[in-house]
Order: structure tokens, then sequence, then C-alpha cells
């Protein structure tokens, strides 16, 4: 077929919906986000929370609470605890409040002590909660939550700003404000374990929905991340590599500043060579950039290829260069099909949690199932949850039991946006290369094949 006609082709990107269904896929998905998720928080436990209380956004934490919050702070722990704290004492961080707190619920709840009190020490807990410093992985995903619905919003009310904000929220302003606030190491060493885990889970993801693409083939769990595991290092590359060169750009431009700025005389000479600073400079922001538009086509192009992560890298950026109005037309159409698609994944989830948790709510009279509430979005929070805790222990372990499901849960929906995307992906790549190469979508690489090519290896049957 015709480049030009091939962007004709775009409704075929809306089945990714119904793939990403796939129960395998959802498995591999769910794995890799449990696996994100564990990862940030032992970042966030092991590193002190420096992020302000109010996101990403307001940078980083002053170190100290404002007056008002001071003020909350030496209240909760006067009229909650036996800490005798005088007004000479230095006050507690919000964490060292929130641990107390906690504790004097637990004896509350052991003691049998009225569920009155027990919500009322948990009112205060939310309280101080809302002034706690964030930690980064904890403010990373506030944002990407607020801006998925952002962008949900944004295509339900046909905003075409809304969705754009979000989307340019999640690729420039999420790292970029991380970075302000001064999670540096953050972005190096969870960023690496990032491109580590979503390099396999996506793989195998992306190589399922090539080999169900070209050969109607639905490759088993086993086999799919077999291949992911057997080629990770070139997942990792094709991820990993153009951010590590934008981090030794900016290392140079910092280093130029650094020596090249403070030397007196050898500020002069820096002054002369400034246009080279300045090419660094836009071969950063053209790396940066180049890496926003293809960086969804990275692992497809290793899945469907099996070439070197340095020459996916080479084919992304070629084909959106040669075909950016085609890239347009079909990443438009994936983001259509993520927002449909997460409408009706969202109906069934919350209406499968609204049902049960009345069904069930309707005969039960303690707390434990309030644990479940209401919900009116997956990723909205619980708005029938108790303000406290019941004073039984079995009650309290129960609502403990409830809402790790609902977490599996939020999960599961976080997993099918992961397994979408990448399905997608892996078809906007297909077109992609049949509008530059006009080689048929459905030839891909498979076993026997030289690798990085579709050329037959020797002694391949024909």
């Amino acid at each position: 077929m015709n480049a030009p006609n091939c962007s004709w082709k775009f409704p075929k990107i809306l089945t990714s919906v119904g793939t990403s269904l796939q129960p395998g896929r959802l498995v591999i998905a769910l794995l890799t986000v449990t696996l994100l998720m564990l990862g940030g928080g032992i970042w966030d436990g092991l590193v002190p929370a420096t992020v302000s209380p109010q996101g990403l956004e307001a940078g980083t934490w002053s170190g100290e609470h404002e007056l008002e919050d001071a003020g909350l702070l030496r209240r909760s722990l006067r009229r909650w605890t036996d800490v005798d704290l005088s007004n000479e004492q230095d006050t507690p961080t919000a964490s060292e409040v929130l641990e107390a707190l906690r504790n004097s619920r637990a004896t509350a709840i052991s003691d049998g002590e009225s569920d009155e009190r027990v919500r009322a020490i948990t009112r205060t807990i939310n309280q101080v909660e809302a002034i706690r410093p964030r930690g980064a992985f904890e403010a990373t995903v506030e944002t990407l939550g607020g801006n998925l619905n952002q962008f949900i919003d944004g295509m339900v009310q046909l905003a075409p700003s809304r969705v754009i904000d979000a989307v340019v929220g999640t690729v420039y302003h999420l790292p970029a404000s991380l970075w302000h606030a001064g999670q540096c190491w953050f972005l190096v060493f969870y960023g690496l374990f990032f491109c580590f885990v979503v390099g396999i889970g996506g793989g195998a993801l992306s190589r399922m929905e090539a080999c169900q693409h070209a050969a109607n083939e639905r490759l088993t769990m086993r086999d799919a991340m077999n291949h992911s595991i057997e080629y990770w290092p070139r997942f990792l590359v094709a991820l990993a590599m153009p951010m590590l060169l934008a981090v030794v750009m900016y290392g140079i431009l910092l280093l130029i500043g650094f020596a090249g700025m403070n030397i007196p005389g050898l500020n002069i000479l820096t002054g002369l060579l400034y246009g080279l600073a300045l090419l660094v400079g836009f071969l950063l922001v053209l790396l940066l950039l180049g890496y926003s538009a293809c960086s969804t086509l990275l692992i497809p192009a290793v899945a469907v290829e099996n070439c070197e992560g340095a020459d996916s890298m080479q084919r992304a950026w070629a084909y959106v260069l040669n075909r950016p109005l085609h890239m347009l037309v079909y990443l438009v159409t994936a983001l259509v099909g993520l927002a449909l698609g997460f409408l009706v994944v969202n109906v069934f989830a919350t209406m499968t949690i609204n049902l049960t948790s009345s069904s069930i709510g309707a005969a039960t009279f303690n707390d434990a199932i309030i644990e479940a509430g209401r919900m009116t979005s997956v990723f909205a929070p619980i708005e029938g949850r108790a303000s406290g805790e019941s004073s039984m222990w079995t009650t309290t372990w129960t609502a403990g039991l409830i809402s790790t499901w609902m977490m599996l849960v939020q999960y599961m929906v976080a997993g099918w946006i992961f397994s979408y995307v990448m399905a997608a992906s892996t078809r906007v790549y297909l077109l992609m290369r049949q509008a530059c190469d006009g080689q048929d979508e459905r030839l891909i690489w498979w076993p026997g094949m030289v690798e990085g090519t579709l050329s037959d290896g020797p002694g391949r049957d024909a």
C-alpha cells in the first residue's frame, strides 16, 4: 500500500482497547505496576521527605512548619497524647506527631474506648497528614493522578486545552518539577529502575501485541516474559540512553558555568566560545523534545525488530521526522482510545466496588465495610470511608484487608492503562514503519531471522 494512504489505517489503533484487556496481559501489567509502586515506596521509606505538602509545583519544603501548622502540631500532641510539650521545646515534625497520634489511636482501640474518641483522633491525623511533607515518589504519583483526571475530563468535555495541559504536565512539567524540587537523585536512580521494570514488562506486552497483529498468535505469559527477559538490555538501553545523554549534556553546561565562568581570565575565553555552549544547549533541547515525541516507539521498535537499543532510537526518530503528521494522527487516535477505554474500565470498576459495598454493607453493623466506601472514579477519594476506626481490633483488621483489596483494584486499572499504552504504541510503530519504509505492518522479527533485521538467518525454513 502506498505510504500516503497509510494514515487512513489509524482506526486500527483503537482495537488495542480490546487486546489490552486480555487476562495474560493484565497480569503482566499488574506485576509491573506493583513493582514500580514497591520500588517507589522503598525510596520514600529510605529517603527523608522534602517535597512541599502542597505538591511538586510548590517546590522543596522549607524544613520548618508555618506558625499555624506548628500550632496544630502542638495542640494535637497535648490533646491526644501523653507528651508534655512545654512552650520552650521545639515543635516536632509532622511525621513525629503522626507516629504519636497513631500510637494513641491504637491504644484507644485496644483499651476499648469509645468510637467517638477514635474518630476524633483520626480526624486530627488527617489534618496533620495534610501538612506533612511528601516523598518524591508520593508527590509524583499524586501529580500523575491529577494529570490523568484532567486528561479524561478534557476528553469527555471536548476541551483540547485541558488535554494538552495534562499531556505536557506529564511529559515536561513533572520531571522539571522534580528537578527544581531538588529530587535529582530520585530522577536518576528511580528513573533507571523505572526503565528496567517498564522495559521488561512493556517489552513482553509489546511483543504479545506484535505477534497477535502479525500472525494472530497469542503468546503465553511465559513466552512473552522469556523473550523480554532474554533481551532486557536492549529495552533498557532504548529507554535510558536518551536520558543519560541528556544528563551528560547538562553536566557539560554545569561544568562550563562552574569552571569557565568563575575563573578570572578563563571566563573571557568562555564568553568568546559561548556559541559552543549554545550548541550544546540546542542539542539538549533537541534530544529532550525528540525523546518526548518518540518515547512511545522505543520499546515497540525492539519488540518488533529485535534491534539494539541505539538502533531503536534511530528508527523511532527517523519515522517521526519523516512523517510528523502521520505521527500526530496516530497519537491523537491513541489518546482517544485511552480515554474511551478508561471510561469503560472505570465504569465497570466503580460499579463493581459500589455494588459490592452496598450489598454487603446493608447487612453489616460495623465500620469495616465502610473502608470499601463508594467511588465516583477509581483514582478518586473514597466518599463513604469512615472518619475513624472501630474500637474492636477484629473490625480494624477487616477494614485493613478490605482497603488492600481496594488498592488492588486501583493497581489493576493502572495496569490496564499500561497494557493499553504498550499495545497502542506497538500499533503506532507498525503503521509509522509502513508509512516511512513501505514495509507490511504484519511483517515482524521471528526466531531464526537475523537480529535487528527481517532477513532469514542461516538454516531457517522458508
